[in-house]
């Protein structure tokens, strides 16, 4: 007989796993009647109509069931039933509210969760929009569903075969093995949840990952149309909403990319906005290859031309996205990536590389069927046609796409590798310097011709108008790159070139823009994108060339912040400053001050601690501009009984960010090094002198009023009139009192000035006549040295280029979707090229 467990919240589990079920089967039923409804097109249509109905009808069941999903989980870890493992592993009662929705993606479970949901609603647009590739596209997005669903069944074959992991899974089953779950009432022990990774406690995370995954998701679409495409055999229909969702995918993917980006720059501490870490590498490389893709789709679109590559940049784009979850979510590169999953991710290696291969084999299966009858002109490009460099353009950027990859992959690699040779490939010791190295280049060829092919026509250009237009561009970027080059003492010869490219990007969009487009807002995107990406490359290399700690060590003191190597702990201790509590310490243009820390009351857990610059006027002996700087960190975190979690606050300029975050500070909860200390004073005037500042006596007095005390009849109230004057100039007053109660006992009302974390109490009056007293004042404050913070401050010259760059580039992706092709420059009759060449038509092989 199975053992009853008091407490426990059943219900909510068992009909969320029923909609896990429901989900799966439902996708499973559309998966099979979509691809009835393709065989049956020919055969038979009505039919093919019936198919097509039950296909429809899953995909909604599958829809809703996704949705009920995320309601059942989202009532489990907002309720706090602790007795879910995915509750208890991900959320806590000290948890802000508006961190709960981040519990969801911060696991495995919920961040497939998230991605079948995207794919679930784009399903639902693709279905109502691609009319005659409906049946195959959606074919592909129905069992694309189904692999993910098998990510969440938690199926278990023997004690070695797992397939998915359950969001559902009771905590006493995930933990089966722990002596609590042997007592019945094993929920009156736990008390609380493990919580959320303090690192995703920011309002970044709680946007950054569902459009992330939303960009992720995008990929499957014009994966799903190529191979409606080859399936087909028809290769016009496909080319307008192929397109428009390459746009779209490449906008938002790029969204997510930077808004990774800048959830690093506001909330973690490597001081920048990009690592090249193998998670941040992990979706930057699909989002390359899609790009390079929707180029070479526009190639064909317009020539004829790079059909067969398009058609393996777009659906390798989104292999990529299923090798970056398999690099990211295995624990791989658990040692090489500060935020990859590890862990249970092991589970899914070979369950995701069985994905990976049945994908690819779909891919390479397909071209290799079509592969004879695929659309080619035989003609070689132009060498001055805009198809020929978009074409090189595109190759560029996989290349990159290749570089980074493969050392992103390393850790998968490295091992057949050494097996092979015998020799061991380790990682570079500065991963970051090797990388600039390589890709200074590929942003120096791409932004070179992102400009220059905007001044060529497809086909063939005029030599001669060409030269003259670029000659102009090329002349006012060299002016430009050199006035910002000397302002900004840019003297390394290959980001001397970068910014001469990322000028002449700038300039060349501008100019098209202008003078060829005449301004018309509908025939803009591609100038207002490449105007965009130049200023991204620009706003990089403004930002990081010149990027520079002004928190200087003084101290002599070498702090120890656990580096790779002995340089790098060096360098880190070189540029970390330490500020003793009160005490202005010079940083660059401005003195920095730590005035105090704070909580916030409520679930909050972080210390925030209040930084005052202030930059002066040395002549003038005036303060010329003031501002506070709160960064916090948590103290101590779950998890983390002796490491301390920072968050930087930074302070924006139209042309630079003073960027600040917390590397050590004080642990009150540990150390309270302060004690009172005695000092007497006899008649008015008499002064004490404080570690910031100074008291000065002023009598006693026998009208106490203080709302503390309440007096008896026969109590005996005196207080000490003391003046204290802070060390900024401040005046602040205190009345410690004396209390004789009853003429029996003694006690005593301290007074407090916060601000200077003073204590100062009244100890004992000694009267030495009828008209003359001396008093023992304690004052108790803790020495500025005791209570401090270790602060590193970064100055980013000129950043906001970078993210004003990407925001017009993704305008410019979103303006192009309105010149979204019709029929191209196919004529609609023959489907045939019109320009020189091998005429081609673009439906060939038999229909499937």
């Amino acid at each position: 007989m199975a053992a009853e467990f008091l407490g426990e919240h059943l219900m909510p589990g068992k009909l969320g796993y029923f909609f896990v079920i429901t989900s799966f089967v439902a996708a499973l039923f559309s998966t099979f009647s979509y691809f009835n409804a393709v065989r049956q097109e020919q055969k038979d249509p009505l039919g093919n109509n019936a198919w097509l109905k039950m296909a429809r009808g899953g995909f909604m069941l599958h829809t809703a069931a996704i949705i009920s999903i995320f309601v059942t989980l989202y009532y489990i870890i907002t309720n706090h039933l602790f007795e879910y493992h995915y509750a208890w592993s991900h959320s806590s009662y000290d948890l802000p509210g508006k961190y709960l929705l981040s519990c969801f993606w911060e696991g495995q479970e919920g961040s497939f969760m998230l991605w079948m949901f995207w794919h679930s609603i784009l399903g639902l647009v693709v279905m109502r929009t691609a009319k005659t590739l409906e049946t195959r596209t959606m074919t592909i997005i129905a069992m694309t569903q189904v692999i993910l669903g098998t990510m969440l069944l938690g199926l278990y074959f023997g004690d070695s075969i797992k397939i998915g992991s359950t969001p559902f899974q009771l905590l006493r089953y995930a933990m089966q093995e722990a002596p609590i779950f042997s007592t019945p009432n094993y929920m009156s022990f736990i008390k609380d949840g493990n919580g959320l990774n303090i690192s995703l406690q920011n309002y970044w995370m709680v946007i950054h990952p569902p459009i992330l995954f939303l960009g992720f998701a995008l990929s499957l679409i014009p994966f799903a149309f190529c191979i409606a495409a080859l399936w087909k055999g028809d290769y016009k229909t496909f080319i307008k909403p192929t397109i428009a969702w390459s746009l779209v995918g490449g906008a938002v993917l790029g969204t997510g990319i930077i808004m990774g980006g800048a959830w690093a720059y506001e909330s973690l501490n490597f001081g920048g906005y990009w690592a090249w870490d193998p998670v941040e590498n992990a979706s930057l490389v699909p989002w390359l290859v899609l790009i390079a893709g929707l180029h070479t789709l526009v190639i064909f679109k317009s020539t004829g031309r790079a059909l067969t590559m398009t058609l393996i940049f777009l659906m390798l784009s989104h292999l990529l996205i299923w090798y970056s979850t398999f690099l990211t979510r295995t624990g791989i590169l658990g040692k090489t990536s500060v935020h990859a999953f590890t862990g249970d991710g092991e589970a899914l290696t070979y369950h995701l590389l069985s994905v990976i291969g049945l994908l690819l084999a779909i891919a390479i299966g397909l071209l290799a069927w079509r592969w004879k009858t695929l659309p080619r002109i035989k003609s070689e490009e132009a060498t001055l046609s805009r198809e020929f460099w978009m074409f090189i353009g595109s190759a560029v950027l996989c290349i990159s796409a290749v570089m980074i990859i493969t050392i992103t992959s390393l850790p998968v690699w490295a091992p057949l590798a050494k097996k092979i040779t015998g020799k061991d490939f380790a990682p570079s010791t500065n991963l970051v310097r090797d990388y600039n190295n390589q890709q200074v280049w590929i942003a120096i060829i791409i932004g070179l011709l992102s400009g220059l092919t905007l001044f060529m026509k497809y086909k063939n250009t005029d030599a001669k108008t060409l030269w003259k237009r670029i000659g102009i561009v090329t002349a006012i970027s060299a002016v430009m790159s050199l006035a910002i080059g000397y302002g900004q003492k840019i003297t390394t010869p290959q980001y001397s070139v970068m910014l001469f490219t990322s000028c002449f990007a700038i300039v060349a969009s501008l100019t098209y823009g202008i003078v060829i487009q005449k301004l018309k807002f509908k025939n803009l995107g591609p100038s207002v994108a490449h105007f965009g990406f130049g200023a991204v490359l620009l706003g990089i290399l403004l930002s990081s060339y010149n990027k520079h700690a002004i928190s200087l060590n003084t101290t002599g003191e070498a702090f120890t912040f656990n580096k790779n190597t002995a340089e790098e702990e060096a360098i880190e201790s070189r540029e970390n400053e330490l500020l003793p509590l009160g005490r202005g310490v010079a940083m660059g243009d401005y003195f920095a001050t730590y005035i105090g820390d704070s909580s916030v009351p409520g679930k909050d857990r972080r210390v925030y601690y209040k930084v005052k610059f202030e930059r002066l006027d040395s002549a003038a002996k005036k303060v010329e501009e003031e501002f506070m700087l709160y960064p916090d960190a948590f103290i101590n975190p779950k998890g983390n009984e002796s490491g301390l979690s920072a968050n930087p606050s930074t302070k924006h300029y139209w042309n630079r960010d003073i960027f600040t975050y917390i590397s050590m500070a004080t642990d009150k909860a540990k150390s309270d090094t302060s004690t009172y200390k005695s000092n007497f004073v006899s008649k008015p005037g008499d002064t004490v002198y404080l570690d910031n500042g100074f008291m000065i006596f002023n009598g006693f007095s026998r009208e106490v009023k203080d709302p503390r005390y309440v007096g008896g009849p026969d109590d005996i109230a005196v207080s000490a009139n003391l003046t204290v004057h802070d060390m900024y100039g401040g005046v602040h007053q205190m009345a410690p009192i004396y209390v004789v109660h009853n003429r029996e006992s003694v006690y005593r009302i301290e007074d407090t000035v916060h601000s200077m974390d003073l204590y100062a109490r009244l100890e004992n009056i000694i009267v030495k006549s009828a008209d003359s007293a001396s008093a023992e004042i304690k004052v108790k404050q803790t020495n500025p040295m005791d209570d401090y913070i270790v602060l590193k401050a970064l100055v980013f010259p000129y950043i906001n280029v970078l993210w004003l760059g990407v925001i017009i580039m993704v305008i410019g992706f979103f303006i192009s979707l309105g010149q979204a092709p019709h029929n191209g420059r196919f004529k609609r009759q023959t489907g045939r090229t019109e320009g020189p060449g091998k005429v081609t038509n673009f439906t060939s092989g038999r229909d499937a």
